[in-house]
């Protein structure tokens, strides 16, 4: 308006040529009021042309009129409720949106996590068997707070429908429809503060994550993450995890389990450990073993109970908790009708609900009772895979081995186990009859009556070298707490004085080096040097002069005693002979390739040299002075076995984890054993340790180290023997000083057992007590079984009651089929050399020689026997064997100039009669 007067006098001027006067200024009209209170039109000064507001004036017109109304009303309740609604709307908008993106960035947080719950590996448990897929043991982490239970995993294809349809009705009648997530529930956890309301999906999440927040925030994430996986994942894997991660019981995780705890049920697996689970079964009934859809309904209702309150819902905990899991399961039997699930093809109804309820009242549930078999051998199988998962971490390895889930196929037979656990707790504790000692022809208990109160047994498949016994004590618990007794601790596996076992390998070295059977080593009063200068006389200048057993050396057969009686017999200054002549450094080498290591541990614990053992030990390891275990000494004795091949010994053959995925292998027939010994030279060492009329000096009337109560063909006496014709085997016995340790090792081509018998904690047995006494009846009964003979007819032939195992052990089962007898190798012969006292040809010792090897005096001819001959024709002097340059190794030709041929059969005793 102020523009426009200003304005108006301007254009006025402009034309003040044309008029004569000018118009007055511009200016508002004013109408003049009437008398009248509504005022016509005829009272306003009639113009041409009305004036009117532009449309600018207007519009300012009413915004002046707009802020005056505003200035008016500033301290208003209209004004406040105004700002209020604008600030409450701008604060909603702003906290929505950044509400929504932090639920968006929360959601994205936490479903990453989804995948790696998804695959998180639940504590599985570990089993172990034996070679023919029998359950041994089970061994999982029951420590770990983390770890519920035993876990074996289950695929979706192989729950049952029932199962799948009792559990989703029991606990989230929604789950193939929503969307992971319940909301009623997740407010009735908000609101009561007491949790619930989770559906199977945010079960999954909390089992897997280990969620351990509070309420709010558990179900918080749990609800996210369940939305994350209903999208990734598809209803049925869900529900698998579900079975696979869940708790039923207060030590099954996941169903499998419990399918095996609660209802007896096993899975039934191949060779290669592909199986079919036992809760695949749950549908077979017990007593006809065929589908029985009233059997499923029973045990599916009851399993489907527990994982509500894994603990309260226990049937096998007590009366109580058995009580209210069927209480539970009226509840799931109701749910399972309301959703219209069908049973044999008919819709439940209460006649089925009443007729499962019933049976699963008669069932009887019994706690679970941790399997362990074969202990000694589970713990050291145990003990050596976790040093192989933990790379040195044993805790690590611990860790993996007790939750990774692994099936581990072992090389032991159960029934063998069984029979080896029996027959050696019952020689130690019960009354048997004693052919030798202070007790001989008379019964003794030897445990109460000669203070031996332990024993361990192992027993090796002499081909191969897989363990297949093994026990560490006669009583793996032992209730009574004895330390003569080793309980838990392994004897098999800890270091003991092998006493004479450990002569065979020094005289097999000494074979090596050109001996043989025939030589005659004198028993007599001997002083070895032992280091020092000779021409000192007595032990006390340092000499060494061993004894035999009773403390003198042997008087009667002394002077003509050759390696065969002294092994035979257990001469010991023969043997200080025979090392002194071999040297230590080559036997110990050679006990090292027979896999015994035991040796270097002692000389690192002794700090010894390991090249000069002789400055550390002198020569008493021949009399079984360096501590060696059991499971080593019978170990080397399978080289022996097995034609002078070593093969380490073998203990676990396979090894699987739980969704039957091979892990390992051991094929035994690759393994590449260690050739110790030729041919030649084992078959002499065998030909002695099977001499059993050899030993009658020593143990006249006892036979236990041979099979002559099983093939009467085997020897009774050295006048009558006659050789094993169907059997053959041969064995060592061993004692130590002061009778602490008492041994028997032997073998067939088919096995190897070796028995250690005395007291865990190192005391004295009774006086007297040695190898043939102890440890021999044991061997005895646990070679014979070993080698097929059934456990009736050892008791009968022994005279024992030793408890039988379901079956007898069949030795073509379990791989052994090398034959029953020792072949005899080419490049072997029996010669008979000069007679030592009256020089007549015929009229000496014949033994076994290498062709090449043997013994010839100057201008004297040693021919060899023939095959058919049986009687001395020939003679040469044994005593003459180190006179040649060759160390009486020689070139034998027989009375035609030709090579000697091999011998058959066995060669003669002193008086003719044919001997091992």
């Amino acid at each position: 308006m102020q523009f426009m007067k200003q304005v108006s006098g301007k254009m006025t001027a402009l034309g003040r040529n044309r008029y004569a006067q000018p118009e007055p200024p511009m200016s508002l009209y004013h109408p003049q009021r009437s008398q009248n209170p509504l005022p016509t039109t005829q009272d306003l000064p009639q113009l041409e042309t009305p004036w009117k507001r532009s449309l600018s004036t207007r519009v300012a017109y009413k915004m002046r009129r707009r802020r005056d109304r505003w200035q008016r009303s500033k301290f208003g309740i209209g004004r406040i409720a105004g700002i209020a609604a604008i600030i409450l709307a701008t604060i909603g908008l702003i906290g929505g949106s950044l509400g929504g993106l932090y639920s968006y960035n929360y959601y994205q947080q936490q479903s990453t996590q989804v995948s790696g719950i998804a695959n998180m590996a639940n504590p599985q448990t570990t089993r172990i068997y034996d070679r023919n897929n029998q359950l041994v043991a089970e061994r999982y982490d029951n420590q770990n707070a983390g770890s519920k239970g035993r876990l074996t995993p289950v695929s979706y294809k192989d729950i049952p429908e029932i199962l799948q349809q009792a559990q989703v009705a029991a606990e989230d009648r929604s789950f193939w429809d929503n969307a992971g997530i319940d909301p009623q529930g997740i407010l009735r956890a908000f609101s009561s503060g007491n949790g619930g309301g989770s559906t199977i999906t945010q079960q999954v999440i909390k089992n897997l994550s280990g969620q351990d927040q509070g309420t709010y925030t558990r179900k918080l994430v749990e609800a996210t993450l369940a939305l994350g996986m209903t999208q990734q994942y598809p209803k049925w894997k869900i529900l698998e995890m579900y079975f696979n991660s869940v708790p039923y019981g207060t030590q099954d995780l996941g169903v499998e389990s419990a399918v095996r705890d609660y209802f007896g049920l096993q899975p039934t697996c191949d060779k290669n450990f592909k199986c079919t689970p036992a809760v695949a079964k749950l549908n077979i009934d017990p007593k006809t073993h065929k589908e029985n859809p009233l059997v499923g309904l029973a045990r599916a209702s009851l399993l489907a109970s527990v994982p509500n309150n894994p603990t309260l819902f226990d049937p096998t905990v007590s009366e109580t908790t058995l009580a209210k899991v069927l209480e539970r399961q009226k509840y799931v039997l109701g749910q399972m009708k309301a959703v219209g699930i069908t049973v044999g093809g008919k819709p439940l109804d209460d006649e089925m609900i009443q007729q499962a309820e019933k049976l699963t009242a008669s069932w009887k549930f019994k706690p679970y009772t941790p399997v362990k078999k074969a202990p000694h051998f589970v713990d050291w199988v145990t003990l050596q895979v976790i040093q192989m998962l933990g790379h040195g971490d044993d805790q690590l390895g611990a860790r993996l081995f007790l939750t990774g889930g692994f099936n581990i196929r072992t090389t032991i037979d159960s029934n063998l186990q069984k029979y080896v656990e029996n027959a050696s707790k019952y020689f130690i504790t019960q009354p048997t009859y004693q052919k030798f000692g202070s007790y001989a022809g008379s019964y003794a208990t030897v445990n109460k009556d000669l203070n031996l109160n332990d024993a361990a047994v192992v027993v090796i498949d002499s081909k191969t070298g897989e363990v297949l016994a093994m026990s560490g004590s006669i009583d793996y618990y032992n209730p009574s707490g004895s330390k003569k007794v080793g309980g838990n601790v392994n004897v098999a596996t800890s270091v003991r004085g092998p006493g004479s076992t450990f002569k065979p390998i020094v005289y097999a070295t000494a074979f090596q080096m050109g001996w043989n059977p025939g030589i005659i080593l004198p028993d007599i009063r001997t002083y070895f040097p032992n280091g020092n200068s000779a021409g000192l006389l007595n032990t006390a200048e340092g000499n060494y002069s061993p004894t035999d057993y009773g403390g003198k050396p042997n008087e009667i057969a002394g002077p003509q005693a050759t390696i065969r009686e002294s092994v035979a017999n257990s001469f010991n200054i023969p043997a200080v002979k025979a090392m002194t002549y071999a040297g230590l450094p080559n036997v110990f080498n050679n006990a090292r390739m027979m896999g015994i290591t035991s040796i270097d541990s002692d000389m690192q614990k002794r700090g010894c040299d390991r090249d000069k053992p002789l400055t550390c030990y002198g020569l008493t390891p021949v009399l079984g002075t360096v501590d060696i275990t059991p499971l080593e000494m019978t170990s080397a004795y399978q080289t022996f076995a097995n034609d002078g091949v070593h093969m380490p010994y073998q203990n676990i053959l396979d090894v699987w984890d739980n969704y039957g995925h091979n892990l390992f292998h051991q094929d035994v027939s690759k393994v590449k054993g260690t050739r110790v010994f030729s041919s030649q030279v084992n078959y002499l060492m065998t030909s002695v340790l099977a001499d059993e009329p050899s030993r009658q000096r020593e143990f006249p009337g006892d036979h236990d180290l041979s099979f002559y109560d099983w093939d009467p063909s085997c020897p009774s006496s050295v006048k009558t023997y006659i050789s094993c014709s169907t059997y053959q085997v041969g064995a060592k016995t061993g004692t130590t000083d002061s009778f602490k340790d008492n041994w028997t090792i032997g073998y067939t081509p088919r096995a190897t057992v070796g028995v250690w018998a005395g007291n865990a904690n190192g005391s004295n047995m009774a006086e007297g007590v040695v190898g043939i006494t102890g440890a021999a009846p044991i061997w005895h009964a646990v070679m014979e079984f070993v080698s097929g003979r059934p456990c009736a007819d050892i008791n009968a032939a022994m005279q024992t009651q030793i408890s039988c195992p379901i079956s007898r052990f069949d030795p073509k089962k379990a791989g052994m089929t090398s034959p029953t007898t020792f072949t005899q190798p080419s490049g072997v012969s029996r010669v008979c050399t000069m007679s030592a006292t009256d020089g007549l040809a015929g009229s000496g010792i014949c033994d076994w020689v290498i062709d090449g090897q043997s013994p010839t005096v100057p201008g004297v001819t040693t021919p060899t026997v023939p095959p058919s001959t049986t009687t001395n024709n020939n003679g040469n002097g044994n005593g003459n064997m180190n006179q040649n340059s060759d160390q009486g190794i020689g070139n034998p030709q027989d009375v035609n100039g030709d090579p000697p041929s091999p011998v058959e059969g066995l060669p003669p005793s002193d008086d003719g009669t044919p001997i091992p």
